[in-house]
């Protein structure tokens, strides 16, 4: 397992050059939805992992929206291949290594925390946006039930993007609170129903007919 290291003296250098780089590719990024985030517990953000580059909107929306410290369970490959993101607040998973239940215990231990923002990718490798449903593996159900003692709060992201009238894509990140029960099945099921709804809302823009929208 590979460990987060964060160095403040390299917080600058994620959030004004790299963050700043990566989010130069987009024409805009909007987060919507009403959060009431409390400072004195944790956030779980679950996000459907498009590309490498939502890691980048993933550290905008710790810093501006939530305002809690970057930590992201990474694929061990993926971090192995950029391994400065450890300074960042990216750790380690590796599902065909023993060293797995360290990681998930790990990501557990950050919940712990109240200044924290734990990111997780349920999908657990890197998939189209334009599926239908999002997967989660089994791995976050250990750390559901490992930080079960921990007062934190979940939060459903869905990012989705268009180009439209821009040369370059407009990415609208979704945010929602789930405060239903910390079980895998039911977060799995909530995630979603809000995922298919922010598709919706994706294809409504610039008001096409009725009749080619998902019901």
């Amino acid at each position: 397992m590979i460990k987060d290291q964060p160095i403040k003296s390299l917080k600058w250098f994620f959030t004004h050059i790299v963050e700043k780089y990566v989010l130069r590719h987009f024409s805009k990024i909007t987060y919507s939805g009403e959060l009431a985030i409390d400072p004195q517990k944790a956030s779980l953000v679950l996000m459907n992992h498009y590309s490498f580059n939502d890691g980048a909107i993933l550290h905008r929306l710790a810093r501006k929206v939530l305002v809690k410290n970057f930590k992201v369970m990474v694929v061990e490959a993926q971090l192995k291949a950029f391994i400065p993101l450890k300074y960042a607040g990216c750790f380690s998973v590796n599902k065909k290594s023993r060293t797995v239940i360290e990681s998930l215990n790990y990501a557990a231990a950050l919940l712990k925390e109240p200044s924290n923002m734990l990111g997780i990718y349920p999908q657990g490798e890197v998939y189209s946006m334009h599926l239908n449903r999002i997967h989660f593996e089994g791995g976050l159900s250990h750390i559901l039930k490992k930080s079960s003692d921990s007062s934190f709060q979940v939060i459903l992201g869905v990012t989705l993007l268009d180009y439209l009238d821009s040369f370059k894509p407009h990415a609208r990140v979704y945010l929602q609170e789930y405060t239903g029960n910390k079980e895998l099945k039911e977060i799995e099921s909530a995630y979603n129903e809000f995922y298919h709804l922010c598709k919706v809302k994706q294809q409504q823009l610039h008001r096409p007919p009725e009749i080619v929208i998902d019901k």
